[in-house]
């Protein structure tokens, strides 16, 4: 028994080690931590299959908004013109039964940047937080195709250091890490249509980040994503995705406000994203996914900078190691 599972954790290893060359990730504009990226896999696997997924995603920022509505910047020397980022990642998961698949994911900022009118630049770069998740189908009914898929994960920084750049400490907006730990909950629902070709499928987590040795303590996200995929002809498929993303406050325990509490004003949003993507399965084994990310909503506490667009490339590929 011992050696059926030292084996595929020996596997689940050294696929981990051999993507992290390849991680570079970056979060969404103003926020830390990975971004979304290959979410359309997210289901158990079965039994001694593995996945290998890695992505790119890159986005970009250039407006301020204060609540729902945007608002000019004041042009000063000292305001943020525009900011961006580029990250990959990449994921590897193991399938130790039908019901319980295990996963370890993590990703590299290439660079997370601000830019201000006058021409400084507030960048940082380096590895994000990684997360290992233990994923239990509840509810596994293939002939319906319907699979209810709860999960457990703990976040973990691979340096509990925050960055610096020539002596200074960048600013929690362009720092690649939470450099804390956290936990996160994960409810994962499918219902395939194979008749008609169609999968409607949605993906809800939370998020709790701990604080971290400057007693900074990122907000927690609420991340709910409805999908609807469909075949579209051989080997493509269309998958349309509507996410909205909730963060709570940022608290700083070391810097008051101005009104004596931890909160950071100038963060924490509300965003509802549409993002269309197409699919490409290469003979069965391998599946190449382009998205676009375009928001719809958003609500800001304060005046944030906010996403204008960002696009992913995600590469994917199944293993069955039981044959």
């Amino acid at each position: 028994m011992s050696g059926r599972i030292t084996k595929p954790a020996l596997i689940l290893f050294i696929c981990a080690v051999s993507l992290f060359p390849s991680f570079k990730s970056q979060a969404q504009c103003c926020s830390t931590g990975s971004p979304v990226g290959a979410s359309v896999y997210v289901g158990v696997l079965g039994k001694n299959y593995l996945r290998a997924i890695t992505y790119y995603r890159h986005g970009s920022s250039v407006d301020f908004y204060e609540s729902d509505h945007r608002v000019p910047g004041n042009g000063g020397p000292s305001e943020i013109s525009n900011s961006s980022f580029s990250f990959t990642g990449a994921a590897v998961a193991y399938g130790f039964t039908k019901r319980l698949t295990i996963e370890l994911d993590a990703g590299y900022y290439i660079n997370k940047t601000q830019v201000w009118n006058n021409g400084y630049k507030n960048q940082g770069n380096g590895f994000s937080n990684g997360t290992l998740t233990f994923k239990y189908g509840t509810i596994i009914r293939p002939v319906q195709q319907i699979e209810l898929t709860t999960g457990f994960g703990i976040r973990f920084p691979f340096s509990a250091n925050p960055r610096y750049v020539n002596g200074a400490i960048l600013s929690p907006d362009v720092q690649p890490s939470t450099n804390s730990f956290g936990v996160s909950e994960m409810l994962f629902f499918n219902k395939g249509f194979p008749a008609i070709t169609l999968r409607l499928f949605s993906i809800n987590r939370y998020d709790y980040n701990f604080a971290n040795n400057l007693n900074y303590k990122y907000g927690n996200v609420l991340l709910n994503s409805v999908f609807v995929s469909k075949k579209l002809v051989k080997y493509f498929f269309g998958i349309l995705q509507i996410r909205s993303e909730w963060k709570t406050n940022d608290q700083d325990h070391s810097n008051p406000n101005e009104f004596g509490g931890s909160k950071v004003i100038n963060t924490g949003f509300v965003l509802v994203t549409a993002s269309p993507q197409l699919s490409y399965s290469i003979v069965g084994k391998w599946n190449l996914t382009a998205s676009y990310d375009i928001p719809l909503y958003k609500y800001y506490n304060g005046k944030q900078m906010t996403p204008a667009y960002s696009f992913a490339i995600s590469l994917t590929r199944d293993f069955n190691l039981g044959l």
